[in-house]
């Protein structure tokens, strides 16, 4: 499984690159326009945190060939290990075409069904991204879509990938992940969604409790000395 981080806070983002299994950062033109900050010295400082990681970037033109420049005016000026955004159009599908044969790697971005997903493999996308909430939203299961794209996927476009995006709760994720899908980006907010529980607390509680119940406030390293 691979966890990406769906931010464009630097801060945020180191948090979560110290704390969780991070494969790296994913942005949109939304999450980028939060930080109300200059476009590419906040893109270069991205790059920066996440060295050696996954960095995606959208390209926000219209048509192919303005896509594609874009998508090669990115990599040339971050460099390292960068994947393009492209939207699940008519357009976005050729210039997903034209990057592939490239060998420059994209994503398929806001794909809500199966037939953009199969096309936009077909066309050599890395990965596709459905948005989850937005699937649940039109009252479909974004989870049993999303595991029917993987499957397909692995059936017949193996070098093909879904990211499943844009979760409102952790059930979600989980659901996702028992249909197949093995990529997931997040906001920072539902991390700690997915590993506090309040089970887990209670027990930390009654560890404590027995604990000191026997060896006071000594902790296990002060015993060991």
């Amino acid at each position: 499984m691979k966890l990406f981080l769906d931010s464009a806070d630097p801060e945020k983002i180191k948090h979560a690159l110290d704390f969780y299994p991070i494969c790296g950062v994913t942005t949109n033109p939304t999450i980028i326009s939060r930080q109300k900050s200059e476009f590419l010295p906040l893109l270069k400082e991205l790059r920066k945190i996440t060295e050696g990681k996954l960095l995606f970037v959208q390209a926000t033109a219209d048509s192919s060939d303005a896509i594609v420049r874009e998508a090669h005016m990115i990599s040339d000026t971050l460099g390292g290990n960068i994947c393009i955004k492209i939207p699940a159009t008519e357009e976005g599908l050729r210039a997903i075409k034209l990057l592939s044969a490239e060998e420059i790697s994209t994503t398929a971005t806001a794909v809500y069904t199966v037939g953009q997903a199969m096309l936009c493999a077909a066309a050599g996308a890395d990965y596709v991204a459905p948005y989850m909430s937005h699937i649940d939203n039109l009252c479909l299961d974004s989870a049993e879509i999303a595991g029917n794209m993987e499957k397909l996927f692995r059936e017949h476009y193996p070098s093909t990938h879904v990211l499943a995006a844009s979760f409102r709760v952790a059930e979600q994720i989980t659901r996702a992940a028992l249909c197949g899908v093995r990529a997931f980006t997040v906001a920072p907010e539902m991390l700690p969604t997915l590993i506090k529980n309040s089970g887990t607390a209670a027990e930390i509680e009654s560890f404590k409790a027995n604990w000191s119940a026997v060896y006071g406030e000594n902790s296990a390293g002060d015993l060991i000395k």
